[in-house]
Formats: structure tokens, sequence, C-alpha cells
């Protein structure tokens, strides 16, 4: 075995990578590589509980979620990619919410970040939603989705009967 050559093979493997279990683990990294990111846009607005807590219990709880979350990124360049505060006037209060923008490689951290945001306490502390899925630019779908909102789908709103 040649310390120096970039691919080391198994010396257990008697067919030295010419088989197809060898090209089957191959083709599923190349699939992985192939995936775009997946794009969610997550809107926290604090609920009254969050401000009961003080400052040290408050950087405790956003200290384990993000370390929870941490966790199941697997890629590099996995998580939250742009954040932003900003001023939400409802019917009865006024607060300051947060918006992050996250990138998703892996299914573990997708599944990570759908569990977080389910945890009772994160819903005691935060009104939240998410916005997002794959990734898709094309012009067409940009203009079915704005489009959509002026037309109702057939299988939710029935048109009225002639009767």
């Amino acid at each position: 075995m040649d310390p120096l050559d970039p691919e080391p093979t198994d010396p257990l493997d008697e067919n030295d990578g010419q088989d197809d279990v060898d090209d089957d683990i191959d083709d599923d990294d190349d699939d992985d590589e192939d995936s775009p990111p997946q794009f969610y846009l997550t809107t926290f607005i604090p609920r009254p509980a969050w401000y009961d807590l003080n400052a040290e219990e408050a950087t405790a709880f956003l200290q384990n979620r993000v370390a929870q979350l941490n966790e199941a990124l697997v890629e590099e360049d996995e998580g939250v990619i742009w954040a932003y505060r900003y001023h939400v006037i409802e019917r009865s209060r006024e607060v300051d919410a947060v918006v992050l923008l996250w990138m998703i490689m892996s299914d573990e951290a997708l599944e990570t970040l759908e569990s977080t945001l389910r945890r009772s306490d994160v819903n005691e502390y935060f009104d939240w939603s998410v916005i997002g899925g794959p990734q898709n630019n094309a012009p067409t779908d940009i203009l079915g989705a704005f489009l959509g909102t002026l037309v109702p789908d057939a299988d939710e709103h029935p048109a009225p009967s002639d009767n």
C-alpha cells in the first residue's frame, strides 16, 4: 500500500475495488453531491413567555437549540446563511421578530430543524413559520406561484352549482 496513493484500497477486498459493490458506493456519493441545496426561511415572533426569561436563561436556551441543530449539519455550507431582526406590529402588541435563511443539504439536517421547531419549549417562547423547499428558479414556477393566488384551486373551492 502506497502512503501517497490518494485513494487507498481495502486490503481485505479481494476484488480490489473492481466489483459492483464498490461501484454502488461511489454512485451514492455522486448522487449526494448532485443534489441541489434546499432553502428554508424561518420566522420567529417572541411570545410573552420569552420576555419572562432573564438574559442568562434566554442565552442558555438559544445555545442549546443551536448546538442541537449544529450536530445535524453534515455539510460545511449547511446552516443559517442569513439572519435579520425586524419590527412587527400586531393588533395587540409590537415586537422584534427574527428571520433566518437556512441552506439545507442533508435529510438529517432537515429532520433536525423540523423536530427542533416542534419542541414544546420552542413553541412556548415563539410563534414561528417556515417557507421553503427544493430550489426552483424557473420563471414559469415563479409566475405560477403568484397567479395561483388569484385563481383558487378547484379542489379547495368547488365552483358554485347551477341548481
